[in-house]
């Protein structure tokens, strides 16, 4: 009982620690919507607890400010949102619908520009602003305006390592956490600077920004190098995993060892099974496989990637997921129980890595 609830919590873990990537994008139109729909159903709620309009019954003349150009109405953007309808619908259908929506879209923006240069023309003495005496060569007194900063983009470098790690593996995303955490806190470091010459300012009156940042060449050089150990590290380079002298697994599963001279030792036995696939170097070490149709069978996996999650899953024809293993990290064997699939090609994988892929056939 406690084995079984404890699978299931693992398993609801795997979701948000490994999930399902294809599932994930399905589900982006929901999520994009779900906002939407939350936003207007709360603008609807305030209109309709909205006390009444304090003004008569007569309508209100609006009234330009001076200086101010207000274009009239126009007809332009329903016209290019036609031409972009016409151009969708031929870049789907093709042929004269896509020459005739390519012509209508063309048409109606050059029908927007040429009424925006009557309206820029007929309006440029009037909001012309004129020249200043004095050109500032800074922000007005009073207002602070921060320099330029590498921070935005180093953090952005340290969230896409981060992003490699959840993809690829431990190594990759330890360094990936080191990396954001390292960039974050240079950025948090800049804006405390910042924080503290703004107070200086609410009790001198004068404010002075902080240096130009200098370029960042020793923690970039220091991302660099991390991203790389990992990528050797996760690669299974640095230390090697085939290497005669048994530092790592052999590709049968088994601890490496080096057995004396004249030695007749047979070699282990493999796991009993209908299929037998071996995972090494995050790649299986076959691209087909066959089984028995409409009948239940056994797929073995051999995970040799140490610390590494691997597992097995089969998709149909159409990319459903018809049946999925459990995920397990390496170095172990696991035998899975496959119930019985109809006649025909699927596609095997790892959920983790999709890069490791195949095909199945039932027959």
């Amino acid at each position: 009982m406690i084995e079984e609830l404890w699978n299931g919590i693992l398993e609801l873990t795997a979701q948000f620690v490994i999930p399902d990537w294809g599932a994930v994008i399905a589900l982006l139109p929901i999520l994009v919507l779900a906002p939407i729909a939350a936003i207007l159903i709360w603008l609807f709620v305030r209109l309709w607890r909205a006390a009444p309009a304090q003004r008569g019954k007569g309508r209100i003349e609006p009234r330009t400010p001076a200086g101010i150009h207000m274009p009239g109405p126009s007809f332009a953007p329903i016209l290019a949102s036609i031409g972009a309808f016409m151009l969708f619908l031929g870049l789907v259908f093709g042929g004269l619908v896509l020459v005739v929506g390519a012509i209508a879209m063309a048409v109606t923006l050059l029908y927007w520009l040429s009424e925006a240069v009557r309206v820029y023309d007929r309006d440029l003495g009037a909001t012309a602003p004129p020249l200043p005496e004095v050109v500032h060569d800074g922000p007005p007194e009073g207002v602070h305006m921060p320099g330029p900063s590498f921070r935005p983009f180093l953090g952005a470098l340290g969230a896409t390592m981060l992003m490699l790690g959840l993809v690829f593996g431990e190594w990759l995303l330890a360094a990936g956490i080191i990396a954001l955490i390292a960039t974050l806190i240079g950025w948090l470091v800049d804006a405390r600077k910042e924080y503290v010459k703004t107070v200086e300012a609410d009790a001198t009156g004068h404010l002075d920004n902080i240096p130009p940042p200098r370029t960042p060449r020793l923690l970039l050089t220091g991302l660099g190098v991390l991203l790389v150990g990992a990528i050797v590290v996760q690669a299974g380079w640095l230390p090697p995993r085939d290497a005669d002298g048994g530092t790592g697994p052999t590709p049968s599963g088994e601890p490496g060892a080096t057995a004396g001279p004249g030695a007749s030792e047979a070699p282990p036995a493999g796991p009993e099974a209908d299929i037998v696939l071996t995972a090494f170097n995050i790649e299986f070490d076959t691209a087909a496989i066959s089984g028995p149709a409409d009948t239940p069978f056994t797929i073995a996996l051999i995970n040799n990637d140490p610390a590494t999650p691997h597992n097995v899953e089969l998709l149909d024809a159409s990319g459903t997921s018809v049946w999925k293993g459990e995920i397990f990290n390496g170095v172990e064997t696991r035998v899975y129980d496959v119930p019985a699939l109809p006649a025909g090609t699927y596609t095997f994988l790892c959920t983790v890595h999709p890069s490791m892929t195949g095909t199945a056939t039932l027959g």
